[in-house]
C-alpha cells in the first residue's frame, strides 16, 4: 500500500464513513465463499465478525450464517490488504488487523475509521508492525496486538497512544521461538494477558503491564499439550484453545489446567473440526468458529456440538477442470513422489504401490543422518532418497551445533537489533556459507543418497540480512548506507539475495569436486505462494529464477498446501513458463494439513499439478497418509499416471 498512515495523524480527524459492500441480506451463507477465514467475534447484537485474509474483507453474518455484508474498502484508508483478525471491544467498536497492510484499523460501531496504527510498511519502532496477527482490548479499552514477526506484544491507550511492548526472540519467558511466531492474545477479566506461540506450543502469562507470570502448556499432541495452531480465547474464565493442527479443541482453566477436549476428528462434514482457528461466543452462549482449511464457520453449542455451519462446500472443488493444460518440455517420466523418512513401513509401501523418490526431512543436517546402512536395500527397491535439508536454521538440531557461540560473528542480524541471533547462520559470511556446504556435501557422501533438497533457502523477510558484513560490504560497493534505504530498496535485496546464490555455487562445486562419479541432484524449495519471481524476492530474498538460469539446480519445488486447485495449477504453470527447460518443477501437494484430504481431492491435485506442466508430484507427507489411510489410493493414482489417465 502506498499511502503511510501513522497513529498520530488520524488524531483529531473527523468520523469517516467505512464503505460496506452488502451482499445482500436475504442470502444465506451455506454457500458463501470464504476464503481464509481466521479471525471471529460477536458483538453485543450477535452480529458475528468474521476476517477472511485471501478475500481482504470482514464478513458479516448473524450466528444462522445469513449474510449482513462484508467491509472492504474503508474511507480514509483504502481496501484491506489481508485482514487477519477482527475483535470486538467496548462500546461494540471493531478493531481489525491488517496484517499483509502491517497496521491496525479501529472503526466504531457504526463501522467508521476511528483511528489506524502503523505506517503500512513492516517496521520495529514503537506503533509499527510486521505482519500484526491478533489483537484484544481490555475492560478499559487498553489495546494489545501480536506483533507477531517482530515477537513482541504492543499495549496501546484507547486512543491510539503507545504505552509498551514486550516480548522478543528466544527461548525463555517472555520470549518467543523465531519459529514459533505469536499468535493469539486475549485478556481476562482480573487484567491478565494470555500469549500462545504458533509453533512453540506455549501459552504464557503475563500481567497488564507484561510482567511475566506463568507457562500453561508445551509443545506436543497429547491432551493438554498444543501442536502448531492460533486458538486461544478467554470465555466464561476459562481458555478455549482450537489446536489448529490438530483439529481439535482444548479447553484450561486460566491456571492452565486441562478441563476438557472436544476432538471429533478432522474432516469436512458437519460434526468434524478442519484446522479451527478462532472461536467467539454470542449472547446465547452458543461458540461461533472459523475452520480454516475447509474455508466454514461453524456454531456450536456450549458442550461443543454441532448447531449448524456455512462456506464452501465440497461439490465445486471435484468439479475442477484446469482452463488449459501446459507442455512439458520433456519426454521422461512423470515422477511420484513423497514426503516421509525411509523407515521400513514407508519402503515396503512406497515399493508396493510405484513411489519413486521419498523427501526425508531429518533434524540432523551436520551431522550423521544414520540411514547409510539401509542405502542398498533402498536403491535395490529402486526407490532414490533425497534429504530435506532445512538451510535457514541449520546447525540448530538436536542437540545444537557449538558454531553458534564459537562464531557470533557467523549469525543473521535483523534490521534495528543489538546483537546477532544465535540460531540462524548468515548467508554472507563465507565462514557460515562454507560450514552448510561442506556439512552437506559429507552428509551426501557418508549416506549414499542421489540427492539434496535445499529448504528454507531463503531469509524469513526483508527485515533480515542486516549481518555487519553485508552492511559493510554494501557500503563498500555502493556508497550508500543500507541502514538510511527501505528494507525492501531493490537493490539492497538484490545484494543480499546473491549470498544465497553465491552458497549454491559453492555447494554444487563442491560435490561435483568431491563425488565426480555421482549425478546428485540440488533441487530447492519454493515457499507457498504466489511463484513470480519477482514476488519472491521482494519477500524473501530468493532468487530461484537466476539459479535456474544458471543451471545450479536442477529442480524446483513448488509448494502450495491448500485445496484451492487453481492456486496449485497456476503456480506449477507460472514456475514450468518461467524457468529454462533443462530444469524440472516438482508440486508439492499437501494431503496433510487438512487439504487434499480424501482419496477424490488428492486425484484433483494430481490433475491440477500435471495440468500446470509438473515433472514430478509430491505428497506431503507421510504420516497423514497413513492417518487417512490414502495409501491405496496413491496407488491407484500412480498406475494412471504411469498408463496417462491423469494426463
Amino acid at each position: 500500500m502506498s499511502t503511510q498512515i501513522s497513529s498520530a495523524s488520524w488524531q483529531g480527524m473527523a468520523v469517516a464513513a467505512v464503505v460496506c459492500l452488502v451482499a445482500g441480506q436475504s442470502v444465506l451463507g451455506a454457500s458463501w465463499p470464504f476464503n481464509g477465514p481466521f479471525g471471529v467475534a460477536v458483538n453485543s447484537q450477535d452480529v458475528v465478525y468474521v476476517a477472511e485474509i485471501k478475500a481482504k474483507r470482514i464478513s458479516k453474518f448473524t450466528p444462522e450464517g445469513r449474510s449482513l455484508g462484508t467491509i472492504e474498502k474503508i474511507e480514509g484508508y483504502g481496501p484491506l490488504v489481508g485482514p487477519f483478525d477482527v475483535h470486538i471491544g467496548p462500546k461494540d467498536w471493531i478493531y481489525i488487523t491488517d496484517c499483509f497492510g502491517h497496521n491496525v484499523l479501529v472503526l466504531d460501531a457504526e463501522e467508521r475509521l476511528q483511528f489506524a496504527l502503523g505506517n503500512g510498511i513492516k517496521g520495529m519502532d514503537p506503533g509499527q508492525f510486521s505482519e500484526p496477527h491478533f489483537i484484544t482490548t481490555n475492560r478499559a479499552g487498553e489495546i494489545f496486538i501480536a506483533d507477531t514477526f517482530n515477537a513482541r506484544i504492543q499495549k496501546f491507550t484507547p486512543d491510539g497512544t503507545f504505552i509498551k511492548a514486550w516480548g522478543q526472540i528466544g527461548k525463555g519467558p517472555g520470549e518467543y521461538l523465531h519459529n514459533g511466531y505469536l499468535a493469539r492474545v486475549d485478556v481476562d477479566g482480573k487484567g491478565f494477558v494470555y500469549v500462545r506461540e504458533f509453533d512453540g506450543g506455549r501459552i504464557q502469562k503475563y500481567t497488564e503491564d507484561g510482567e511475566y507470570v506463568a507457562t500453561l502448556s508445551k509443545r506436543g499432541v497429547g491432551e493438554g499439550e498444543l501442536d502448531e495452531g492460533y486458538g486461544l480465547t478467554v470465555i466464561d474464565g476459562k481458555l478455549y484453545c482450537p489446536d489448529t493442527f490438530e483439529s481439535r479443541v482444548q479447553i484450561f482453566s486460566l491456571e492452565g489446567k486441562l478441563l476438557e477436549v472436544w476432538d471429533p476428528g478432522e474432516g469436512d462434514s458437519d460434526n468434524k473440526f478442519n484446522h479451527p482457528v478462532d472461536i467467539a461466543r454470542t449472547s446465547r452462549g452458543d461458540l461461533i468458529m472459523t475452520n480454516w482449511k475447509s474455508d466454514r464457520v461453524v456454531r456450536l453449542s456450549k458442550d461443543g456440538k454441532y448447531l449448524n455451519g456455512w462456506g464452501r462446500s465440497l461439490e465445486g472443488l471435484l468439479q475442477w477442470k484446469p482452463p488449459v493444460r501446459v507442455k512439458r518440455p520433456t519426454r521422461t517420466p512423470i515422477k511420484v513422489s513423497i514426503y516421509a523418512g525411509p523407515d521400513d513401513d514407508t519402503l515396503q509401501k512406497s515399493k508396493k504401490h510405484g513411489v519413486d523418490i521419498l523427501y526425508a526431512s531429518l533434524e540432523n543436517q551436520y551431522r550423521d543422518m544414520g540411514i547409510s546402512h539401509i542405502m542398498p536395500k533402498v536403491v535395490e527397491m529402486g526407490i532414490e532418497v533425497h534429504p530435506s535439508i532445512a538451510c535457514w536454521p541449520f546447525g540448530m538440531g538436536h542437540p545444537p551445533s557449538s558454531v553458534f557461540e564459537e562464531h557470533p560473528e557467523w549469525c543473521v542480524w535483523k534490521k534495528g537489533a543489538s546483537g546477532p541471533i544465535k540460531t540462524i547462520l548468515s548467508w554472507a559470511h563465507p565462514g557460515a556459507r562454507s560450514f552448510r556446504a561442506d556439512a552437506i556435501v559429507r552428509q551426501v557422501e557418508m549416506q549414499g543418497v542421489q540427492g539434496v533438497m535445499l529448504d528454507y533457502i531463503r531469509y524469513l523477510g526483508t527485515d533480515y540480512g542486516y549481518d555487519p558484513v553485508i552492511v559493510n560490504g554494501f557500503f563498500e560497493k555502493y556508497g550508500v548506507n543500507p541502514l538510511s534505504l527501505p528494507q525492501d530498496d531493490v537493490r539492497w535485496m538484490q545484494y543480499r539475495a546473491d549470498f544465497i546464490t553465491d552458497f549454491i555455487v559453492e555447494l554444487r562445486h563442491k560435490l561435483a569436486l568431491r563425488l565426480p562419479d555421482r549425478d546428485i541432484e540440488i533441487s530447492a524449495y519454493l515457499s507457498s505462494g504466489d511463484p513470480d519471481p519477482g514476488v519472491y524476492l521482494q519477500s524473501t530474498m530468493q532468487d530461484w529464477l537466476t539459479w535456474g538460469k544458471m543451471g545450479i539446480i536442477d529442480k524446483v519445488h513448488v509448494a502450495w498446501y491448500t485445496r484451492d486447485l487453481d492456486q496449485i495449477y497456476n503456480a506449477v504453470r507460472k514456475t514450468r513458463e518461467a524457468l529454462p527447460d533443462r530444469v524440472k518443477v516438482n508440486s508439492f501437494i499437501a494431503c496433510y494439513g487438512g487439504n487434499l484430504n480424501t482419496p477424490e481431492l488428492l486425484r484433483k491435485g494430481f490433475e491440477a499439478s500435471l495440468a500446470g506442466g509438473a515433472d514430478e508430484v509430491t505428497i506431503y507427507r507421510v504420516d497423514a497418509i497413513r492417518e487417512l489411510k490414502l495409501w491405496d489410493a496413491i496407488g491407484e493414482i500412480i498406475a494412471d499416471v504411469d498408463a496417462g489417465k491423469i494426463p
